[in-house]
């Protein structure tokens, strides 16, 4: 849960609704069992998604008033589970050394997360994360296992649960290594805190001597209310896990048997059940001041999502709480998306939602297929209801995407599905990647640190077996050239070599040509990922051949260097005569092949006679390097 910032006048006023309410089972200081009742006054909510690509399970528990996400994931090369943040857009993950787990259960405004790990004994022990970066671990004083629920802004007090060395009886706390208070329900077997205001007014959850799960309320005087449920003997456990200044809640609960269920309302007007549509099951973890409630669901395909959920009038939540179910078939798939989000979506969120590699749209003005991947440093082209793309899956999807119809198109309906279950060939192919210059390393760059050094840069990519060539821009130092055949063709095989360069604003080339060799993992993903480093930067000095050639009566003569150098090109006859020499200077290090860049011969001698047809010789010298090619002019 994230912490947030509640007034005592908000707080008191909360417990006095509490107490005329129906759903109290006691006071600490006055008992009583009065029936529950139904939710009377619960929002309606707008559901949108919180998915990164690439990555399949994303268990969202918290966050903060800026839409900024913490909790937990699973590595993608081994499984791991480890807690993650995603601040500003960017998506980062946590692992403390030595542990089997790592998890974040709360996210302040600062950045700063909280939670546990699982050390190697399988025991819980507090993490948090700092300002700085770093993982902490927090021990609560005499304890063998610590949980972290909470932190709070306005007092950086952490609220969470511990177990005592001595009696082995869990207990909950608040407070930080100056001052901590522990948080415990009279007659109760365990005691669970979960969230804590800065007046001190905590919702958590205690059990019974008969094992059973009731939900509290502690008021700043320390007088504890519990709560009572339908069927709350029956339930494996039910926590309460935060509350806004509106006093609208958000629980968490499970049958035995069930799935994770989650519940919203207020303690006067009622709880309901909250639930993602189309979702196996929905956990709620956090509620913001704004009253969206925040956590993770789960779809058929076995993907755990993130989630916000938006209070809206009954009027919008009914516009856009249409589902419609998507199956994927494993492999390349046509889709049109069905639905329109409350936000609107992009390449990026179609791929994160749907799990898939890449996706691929026509530009209608270009006629020219363009791509997005998980490496790219921006959130790529929008995405239009009636519109055809093409997405590739690993495995087969089954989920739904929910919304309202879209107002801008006539057929909105998802397009059949089809795949490729053999990855032999694939009918949709896309080369993508980063470009950098000698001083940087490609592959430590983040994705999301998209540069402008290479904007006006192009990207040529040719197939030797097809002699297909396809040419698209780099932004930032990303690029990513797609091809496809709408009729289903092949357009790369298994064993495939494709040719890369990249070529400057002048048209100058500004690598070596790089060759790659098509894998049957690359068709698997339909995406073939390269990292271009020493972009400017040739291996070797080298003089190249000139073009025209045959020419008459000027011709460019291209050349690279690996280093600074002060460079002249010399120009023999048959007989070993100098004819001319071009006096180029110091150049720096580089491609030098353009028009723009490379030396020019105007075909004349140094007397400025034109010379005669034949064949002649022309020298690259510099003080390491000298190579010497031949050309010809035909009058």
């Amino acid at each position: 849960m994230q912490a947030q910032v509640k007034t005592g006048f908000l707080f008191y006023t909360f417990i006095l609704l509490m107490c005329v309410s129906y759903f109290f089972v006691r006071d600490t200081a006055a008992q009583g069992t009065p029936q529950p009742v139904a939710a009377t006054d619960t929002p309606t909510f707008t559901f949108e998604t919180i998915d990164v690509p690439a990555v399949d399970f994303l268990a969202v528990t918290s966050s903060s008033d800026f839409e900024d996400y913490g909790g937990y994931t699973k590595r993608a090369d081994d499984g791991k589970i480890v807690a993650f943040t995603i601040i500003d857009g960017v998506f980062m993950t946590y692992d403390f050394p030595g542990a089997s787990e790592t998890r974040f259960y709360a996210l302040g405004n600062n950045g700063q997360a909280a939670g546990y790990y699982v050390d190697s004994e399988g025991k819980h022990q507090g993490v948090v994360l700092t300002t700085a970066g770093e993982l902490q671990q927090y021990d609560f004083p005499g304890s063998v296992e610590t949980e972290i629920f909470g932190i709070s802004d306005s007092t950086g007090n952490l609220t969470g649960n511990f177990i005592d060395a001595e009696d082995g009886k869990r207990r909950g706390f608040t407070g930080t290594v100056t001052g901590i208070e522990i948080i415990e329900f009279p007659g109760a077997l365990e005691t669970y805190a979960d969230f804590i205001n800065s007046h001190g007014g905590m919702v958590g959850s205690y059990v019974d001597a008969e094992g059973v799960y009731y939900p509290y309320v502690r008021t700043p005087d320390g007088r504890f209310v519990s709560l009572a449920l339908p069927q709350i003997a029956k339930l494996e456990y039910f926590f309460v896990h935060g509350i806004n200044d509106a006093q609208t809640i958000v629980a968490r609960t499970k049958a035995a048997g069930g799935v994770p269920l989650t519940y919203v309302g207020t303690f006067r007007g009622g709880l309901k059940p909250f639930k993602v549509p189309d979702s196996v099951s929905t956990e709620g973890y956090n509620i913001n001041q704004d009253g969206s409630i925040v956590g993770h669901y789960d779809t058929t395909d076995g993907r755990r999502h993130g989630f916000i959920a938006r209070p809206v009038s009954e009027a919008v939540s009914e516009r856009f709480g249409n589902a419609y179910n998507v199956t994927l078939s494993k492999g390349l798939n046509m889709l049109s998306v069905p639905l329109a989000s409350p936000t609107p979506m992009t390449a990026k969120s179609l791929v994160a939602t749907t799990g898939a590699t890449t996706v691929i749209t026509l530009d209608a003005a270009t006629q020219r297929f363009v791509a997005w991947t998980p490496s790219a440093p921006d959130d790529g082209f929008a995405i239009e209801g009636g519109k055809g793309y093409i997405v590739n899956v690993r495995e087969a999807r089954q989920f739904a995407f929910v919304g309202a119809r879209w107002t801008n198109q006539a057929d909105s309906a998802a397009a059949p599905a089809v795949s490729t279950e053999m990855p032999q060939d694939v009918w949709a192919f896309v080369i993508s990647g980063r470009i950098g210059k000698p001083e940087e390393t490609p592959k430590q760059k983040l994705p999301y640190e998209g540069k402008s050094a290479f904007d006006g840069y192009t990207v040529s990519v040719r197939n030797l077996r097809t002699n297909k060539t396809i040419t698209t821009s780099v932004v930032g130092d990303y690029f990513a050239a797609a091809s496809a055949d709408l009729s289903q063709r092949s357009v790369v095989k298994v064993g495939d070599v494709v040719e890369v360069r990249v070529i400057g604003p002048d048209g100058n080339i500004e690598s070596q040509t790089r060759s790659f060799k098509v894998t049957p993992e690359h068709l698997a993903n339909a995406v073939l990922s390269v990292n271009l480093d020493n972009i400017g930067q040739p291996m070797q000095s080298q003089l190249l051949q000139n073009y025209p050639n045959p020419f008459n009566p000027e011709t460019w003569i291209p050349y690279q260097l690996s280093e600074d150098s002060t460079v002249s090109i010399s120009i023999y006859d048959t007989t070993g005569q100098l004819v001319r020499t071009l006096l180029v200077g110091h150049q720096s290090a580089g491609f030098y092949n353009s028009q723009a860049r490379a030396a020019y011969w105007d075909g004349r001698n140094a007397l400025g006679e034109s010379v005669a047809s034949g064949v002649y010789f022309y020298q690259l010298i510099t003080p390491e390097f000298q190579q010497t090619k031949r050309m010809l002019i035909l009058k």
